[in-house]
């Protein structure tokens, strides 16, 4: 059986995976929201074994509602306490486009995107191995046309 940590780190590089595949499908029109949704649940999910980790199984659920885990924004906030770290601003900035993709409509500036996307793919493979000790091996790319 495996462990609650090992669930969340298997199903955090599924959504990773997920992400990049995604996002490398050109005639998919949906990308940048996909992306940004599947990338925010690996990177939550990746943060919250941290989390127990480092603290315990309590540790990811609201004190107050302990049928509830915490938020991606909860757990950077926890992790990532300096809010000018660009990590963490980075991560924000695709909360915020994962969020209007999810309730609006996103406007397809793919190019914008493209550097920020880059950074977070960087970012996610960077704290998989400090955090984890897992390599996701990076040889996926994310396009830039």
């Amino acid at each position: 059986m495996y462990s609650l940590v090992d669930q969340l780190l298997n199903k955090s590089k599924e959504a990773f995976t997920m992400s990049i595949e995604l996002y490398n499908k050109p005639t998919i029109r949906y990308r940048v929201e996909g992306f940004s949704m599947f990338i925010c649940n690996a990177w939550e999910l990746m943060l919250k074994a941290h989390l127990i980790k480092i603290s315990g199984e309590s540790s990811i659920y609201f004190p107050n509602h302990p049928e509830r885990t915490l938020a991606l924004s909860d757990c950077i906030k926890k992790i990532f306490t300096n809010d000018k770290d660009p990590l963490r601003i980075n991560l924000e900035k695709i909360i915020e486009l994962r969020n209007t993709s999810t309730h609006f409509i996103t406007e397809e500036y793919e190019m914008v995107y493209v550097p920020l996307f880059q950074a977070c793919v960087l970012n996610y493979n960077d704290k998989m191995l400090e955090f984890h000790n897992i390599d996701t091996g990076i040889r996926i790319y994310c396009r830039t046309t």
